[in-house]
This record gives C-alpha cells, sequence and structure tokens, in this order.
C-alpha cells in the first residue's frame, strides 16, 4: 500500500482557528549558542492546522483522538475536487459512488490559502445535508482542506452531530 501523507507543516503559515493558541516553536537550547543538544518548546492548538476532530471535541463524553483506531485513519481513502464555495451539499454529492470509500477527502478552492496563517471564515465545509449523504452511504471518516469540516461557526454544529452517530 502506497501511503501519502495530507499533513501541512508546522510553520508560521500555519492558518489558525479564532480564538485558538497560533503556532510558535521557541529555542530553549541552541547548539550554536553552546548548548547541547537543540531543544524548543512547541505552541499551537489541537485544533490548528491538520488534524483529527475526535467525538470528544464537541461531546464531552465522546472518546477522544487517542481512542480512535488507527485502522480508522489510515487507508484507503477518496479525494473528490469540488469547487464548490458553500457548503458541501447532498447535491453536490449526489451521483458519487462512495460504497467502497470509508473514508473521504475532499479538495476545495481552501487549499489555495494554505501557506497563510490568517483563518477565513468563508471557507468551504461540509453543510448537514452532505453529512447525512456521507454517513448513509458509509463514509467514517470526511476530511476538508481547512480548519473545521463544518461551515464556519454553524449553530448547533449540525453536520457533526450527523457525523459523530457515524
Amino acid at each position: 500500500m502506497k501511503l501519502i501523507d495530507v499533513s501541512a507543516p508546522l510553520d508560521l503559515t500555519l492558518p489558525n482557528y479564532p480564538g485558538n493558541t497560533p503556532f510558535s516553536l521557541d529555542a530553549i537550547k541552541q547548539v550554536a549558542r553552546g548548548d547541547s543538544p537543540n531543544t524548543s518548546t512547541l505552541h499551537v492548538s489541537a485544533h490548528g492546522g491538520t488534524h483529527v476532530d475526535a467525538p470528544r471535541h464537541f461531546f464531552d463524553h465522546g472518546a477522544g483522538v487517542d481512542a480512535l483506531p488507527l485502522g480508522l485513519l489510515v487507508g484507503r481513502a477518496r479525494v473528490i475536487e469540488l469547487v464548490t464555495r458553500r457548503g458541501i451539499t447532498a447535491e453536490d454529492l449526489a451521483g458519487l459512488d462512495l460504497s467502497a470509500n470509508p473514508r473521504v477527502l475532499f479538495k476545495t478552492s481552501n487549499s489555495q490559502r494554505w501557506g497563510s496563517a490568517e483563518c477565513h471564515p468563508g471557507y468551504v465545509g461540509v453543510a448537514q445535508s452532505g453529512a447525512r449523504h456521507l454517513v448513509e452511504r458509509g463514509v467514517k471518516v470526511v476530511g476538508v482542506d481547512d480548519l473545521s469540516v463544518e461551515e464556519f461557526k454553524t449553530p448547533g454544529a449540525p453536520a457533526r452531530v450527523v457525523l459523530r452517530r457515524s
């Protein structure tokens, strides 16, 4: 099996969700200053950059990332490129055969903004109808090329509630 790492590098261009800790890397010891070894302190929100939202992210009694089976996150995935500039709906996914794809990754216009540390509230996320469509077809993992799988600050997090039930 060929594995493809889809994670974004941890650097100063890492987008940051509003109100979360921005990325920084502070040198504690440096060989160039006569220290041994090089060491640093890393600061970053768990909701920054490439990350997994475990059920506990939105539900107090849900599993944390540490309880997710690795096999859920590693394996065959389908990448779907969409040109929509709004929430990904069931209509956007109609006609796609997702039966053999337990993992779906969406490539959207969001990808064009990587390399900028600014959060763009208009990013493309999954709408409730899109989430329902994916779950009904057996999709277990959904990835979006931005900071959140759901549209920005959607009241009640309806897409996450649907995805949580899968």
